[in-house]
């Protein structure tokens, strides 16, 4: 089931138009929360934090002490499912209805997955494009071929946009869209690890998050999307996404985070 949009084009660069509860009609009739595929969330929280705040401090120019932590050495990556992810996170147009369709495709693909493990897939995905760009320009200065790559692959270009607004909107700064996705992943395993034990004392509390939980890991992928685009657009010095789409994408993780640290003060 798609989503329908208005045919005015200034609504359709709007979130406003993008209710929660069109998103969620058209999740629920394609997708249920996959029990079949055991994850252990905890080690991909601890591997995708290691690689973007290693990342962002190198790219602050902070290298000095880097600390590198074995808390994820049990990590058995899906590397064809990393793969088909980043071929979608890679290939699309800026845009709300571009990054809803693409959400949907990641969707699709971890069909199988709980619904957290969707989310914490997805920005597994992001953090190892992210981490191996920054990790060529660490070494790009000592190593020939790590220079070479970090020239195909587009680094001089992103490191320009390094103190735009735009850039810092969607990395490096603690509330940016990146680290604020990554900070609702960890809420949202802090409630079910609650949950879990405490399912009979608090079951109405339980149930109401349960029911969140899809629609929370559509928009943390749904924003995954939408950054990894941005990024690619410097990279590739090509427009990126609108600013007031940015605004709005700030506007609803904030929301969201607002909702998961509600849950967490009651429990």
């Amino acid at each position: 089931m798609s989503l329908s949009f208005s045919t005015n084009p200034s609504s359709n660069r709007s979130l406003k138009h993008f209710s929660d509860e069109a998103v969620a009609r058209s999740i629920y009739t394609r997708h249920r929360d996959g029990k079949r595929i055991k994850f252990d969330i905890d080690n991909y929280i601890a591997l995708v934090d290691s690689i973007i705040t290693t990342a962002d401090r190198i790219t602050n120019g902070n290298k000095e002490g880097l600390k590198f932590s074995d808390d994820f050495l049990n990590v058995d990556p899906p590397i064809f499912t990393l793969n088909q992810i980043s071929t979608e996170l890679t290939r699309r147009a800026p845009g709300i209805e571009k990054a809803h369709q693409t959400t949907l495709n990641i969707l699709d693909i971890l069909v199988s997955y709980p619904w957290e493990a969707k989310a914490v897939l997805t920005l597994t995905a992001f953090a190892t494009e992210y981490g191996d760009i920054w990790h060529l320009n660490h070494y790009s200065l000592l190593d020939p071929l790590a220079n070479s790559l970090s020239m195909i692959k587009g680094v001089p270009f992103l490191k320009k946009q390094l103190n735009s607004i735009k850039y810092r909107q969607v990395l490096l700064c603690p509330n940016s869209l990146i680290y604020s996705c990554l900070r609702a992943i960890k809420y949202m395993n802090q409630l079910n690890k609650h949950f879990k034990h405490d399912v009979n004392e608090l079951s109405e509390l339980s149930s109401a998050f349960s029911r969140q939980i899809p629609l929370i890991s559509y928009w943390i992928i749904h924003i995954i999307v939408a950054a990894q685009f941005e990024i690619s657009s410097y990279l590739n010095s090509t427009e990126g996404q609108p600013q007031n789409y940015l605004d709005e994408l700030s506007e609803k993780i904030d929301s969201i985070l607002h909702t998961l640290g509600s849950y967490l003060n009651i429990v």
